[in-house]
């Protein structure tokens, strides 16, 4: 065999050498990559988000009371009024062709009254005249009772006829009044912030049976509020006079301050039978200043703050896992954690039944065991995890309090969410982070 064979033989069997080596390392190494976090003290926030629509706090829509043609508009869009400032005249010819038959029936009614009077008192004179008579023995009784009778009737006659004109003048009174209401006036000072009329057209009116048309809305524009709809899982945490953080969107990098005023009672529910199905309560925001680039029916987005605790632990909320355990398996697990910076004797990892890694709480160990599903995080100690059973508190937009099961300065995984939902306790695992250069680097705990 000549050298160069032998040298390439060689070559090879080192190369296929190396190549086993490097699985046989490879495969051995059973280190779980996470993303490990300290826990840290904390100032954390717990808001409630909604969104909504800018409208003044106090307005009025201007309806009219009675149908007629508008002869006269002396407002536009974006004047201010006063209380009883003229807005608009309608046609009065009708309303004042039935003010002027109204009046005429109050005067007919009128004479009539007075003619019933008179004959009220001539029947009452003869029926008196023919009683003294009667009583004297210098009459019959027939005369007699037919004084009275026509008294009887001279006295229904009159109150019939006095009803009767109490009816006319009270008619007449709601025409005067339908002839007053031809002329829209303001109910409240403020700014004409929609106007829907125009000269010629006929407003409708409103009444029991009918809505009418909304010709135009005075409202005041010193005081503004958010109308937002809060979902019924956080309503509970809503209370008055919470303070608010009100982004305008049209409005850019600005914050306006804001409190709570008024919480609904009643929920609204949308989208019943539907997989949109919600249910939520109006909850009603007063901004705590005016701005001059607010404008009714601008969109909004709010922050109520229903909470705030400072320097409390708190972890990532993305940290926080539910497994399902046996609690003696559970109890054991505990005093392992408890017991390591002793060197006590680490339990079998068998020993704790925890949920697969699924995360839907099934378990393929014996059926029969009853489990309980637990809140926690998994620590890591030494290379690997332990489930940590933990109480929590108010929780922001990135963090939740603990109030119990950690200490300050305990390494947690964090992520990645899909390591969180298979790992399991005893599983070895090595911590990354990225650095500086946004490289990955490896570091064991």
């Amino acid at each position: 065999m000549s050298r160069k064979k032998l040298l390439l033989i060689i070559g090879g069997a080192v190369v296929v050498a190396a190549i086993i080596i490097a699985n046989i390392t490879m495969n051995t190494s059973k280190a779980i990559e996470v993303q490990a976090t300290l826990v840290k003290a904390r100032t954390v926030v717990e808001k409630v988000s909604a969104s909504g629509r800018i409208q003044p706090q106090t307005k009025v829509d201007i309806t009219s009371e009675i149908n007629g043609e508008i002869i006269d508009l002396l407002v536009k869009e974006g004047d201010h009024v006063e209380v009883g400032t003229l807005l608009a005249v309608l046609d009065t010819v009708q309303v004042r062709t039935d003010v002027d038959q109204a009046r005429y029936a109050v005067t007919e009614i009128g004479a009539r009254l007075d003619g019933a009077r008179t004959a009220l008192d001539q029947a009452e004179e003869e029926f008196k005249r023919q009683e003294r008579l009667f009583n004297s023995d210098l009459t019959s009784e027939t005369i007699y009772k037919n004084a009275k009778y026509a008294h009887l009737n001279a006295k229904a006659a009159f109150k019939a006829t006095q009803a009767q004109a109490r009816q006319f003048e009270s008619r007449y009174a709601k025409q005067l009044d339908y002839l007053s209401k031809a002329k829209i006036v303001a109910p409240m000072a403020g700014v004409i912030t929609f106007l829907d009329c125009e000269i010629g057209e006929i407003a409708p009116a409103q009444s029991v049976f009918s809505q009418g048309r909304t010709l135009m809305t005075i409202a005041d524009l010193s005081v503004y509020e958010v109308e937002v709809e809060v979902d019924e899982t956080s309503i509970a945490k809503v209370e008055l006079g919470q303070g608010v953080e009100i982004e305008v969107d049209a409005i850019l990098d600005t914050v306006f301050q804001g409190e709570v005023v008024e919480i609904g009672n009643t929920a609204i529910l949308s989208g019943l039978g539907t997989q949109d199905q919600s249910t939520n309560f109006r909850v009603r925001i007063i901004f705590d200043e005016p701005h001059r680039d607010i404008r009714p029916g601008m969109s909004a987005d709010v922050d109520i703050t229903t909470a705030e605790r400072e320097h409390v632990l708190s972890i990532p909320y993305s940290a926080v896992v539910m497994r399902s355990f046996d609690p003696d398996s559970l109890e054991r697990a505990a005093r392992s954690v408890a017991d390591e910076s002793e060197d006590s004797e680490e339990p079998d990892p068998s020993e704790l039944h925890a949920a697969e890694a699924d995360g839907n709480g099934a378990d393929e160990t014996d059926e029969d065991i009853e489990r309980k599903e637990y809140k926690g995080v998994f620590v890591i100690r030494d290379g690997k995890v332990q489930f940590a059973e933990i109480t929590t508190g108010i929780a922001d937009q990135k963090n939740i309090e603990v109030t119990s099961g950690l200490d300050e300065s305990d390494s947690i995984v964090a992520g990645p969410y899909s390591v969180l939902r298979t790992i399991r306790a005893e599983d070895e695992v090595k911590a990354i982070k990225k650095d500086k250069g946004d490289r990955r680097r490896g570091r064991d705990n």
